[in-house]
């Protein structure tokens, strides 16, 4: 009798444990088949938060989720003015970015051209020629040392094709330290600086000049961008290739642009350039400005 009482006791207790597994059992037959109807996969790594994660995923290795974004715009502008000689210019821009976990990398590409009427002095025939070309290149790269943190390491790169300025090119590279002074909700400002090297190819060399002058030069450069209004937005860029050797030329500029909105990816944008060489050919001027106005359609 006593063995009766014992059997019926242990089965008693058992059946709760019974239960549970049939449950488990259940539950994962029922996770199987989701995993299949879903074509779901088992996972292989985890998003690692503040919280602490499920036992099963504590071994897992942390998901390399870096986010990534892309943006750019369009800009092109032509005009076309009519006096004692006829002119007409064009000018167009790409400015490309991406974005990726801490790094940051810009590539702009510009180019403007003008031709002016042209009157032949014997054939009394008159043609439009190139008067003025240039168009350059800038790619730079930042690279953030921590998530989310203001101080960064750059690196750039420069190239500008401009006929009539006494160079058949001007290219420069640089290297260095910059960091985030400000930023709020509407604004921001950045500044840097750094060591680089730039080789200019002179047009017409003097007799006593190199056809290809190398320097080695500091560059610095400041951004500062912030929202007017509602629907207007100014930046203004200020940058220097400094040749500290005497008799090595230096180069300065500055863009100051406000562009405004029209509809949802146009915009309006106006835009005054300085260019500065510290020396130059001939009599070429050292300072050379630009005024544009232009659409720009937003990627």
């Amino acid at each position: 009798m006593n063995k009766i009482i014992t059997l019926i006791g242990l089965y008693a207790l058992s059946l709760p444990l019974l239960a549970a597994q049939d449950s488990e059992a259940i539950s994962e037959a029922n996770e199987a088949l989701v995993r299949s109807l879903y074509n779901e996969k088992e996972p292989t790594c985890y998003n690692f938060t503040d919280e602490i994660p499920p036992e099963k995923y504590i071994a897992l290795p942390e998901c390399n989720n870096i986010p990534s974004s892309f943006s750019g715009a369009f800009e092109i502008g032509a005009f076309f003015k009519t006096d004692v000689r006829n002119s007409a210019f064009a000018k167009t821009g790409l400015d490309l970015d991406h974005e990726r976990g801490k790094l940051r990398t810009n590539v702009r590409l510009d180019l403007f051209i003008r031709k002016t009427e042209q009157t032949d002095s014997q054939t009394n025939e008159t043609d439009y020629e190139t008067t003025d070309q240039k168009w350059s290149s800038t790619v730079q790269s930042n690279y953030t040392f921590e998530r989310g943190g203001k101080n960064y390491g750059f690196g750039f790169g420069s190239y500008e094709d401009d006929r009539f300025n006494g160079f058949e090119y001007q290219s420069s590279v640089a290297a260095g330290w910059g960091r985030r002074w400000f930023e709020d909700d509407i604004s921001y400002f950045d500044a840097e600086i750094g060591p680089g090297y730039k080789i200019d190819e002179l047009t017409n060399p003097g007799p006593e000049e190199e056809k290809t002058q190398k320097a080695f030069i500091v560059r610095t450069a400041a951004t500062y961008e912030t929202r007017v209004f509602e629907s207007i937005q100014f930046k203004q860029i200020v940058s220097a290739e400094f040749a500290p050797r005497a008799g090595e030329s230096s180069k300065y500029k500055s863009i100051t642009a406000f562009s405004t909105q029209l509809i949802d990816a146009l915009a309006l944008k106006f835009a005054f350039t300085v260019d500065y060489n510290s020396k130059v050919q001939g009599n070429i001027q050292k300072t050379r400005t630009e005024t544009s106005l232009t659409l720009v359609y937003s990627i």
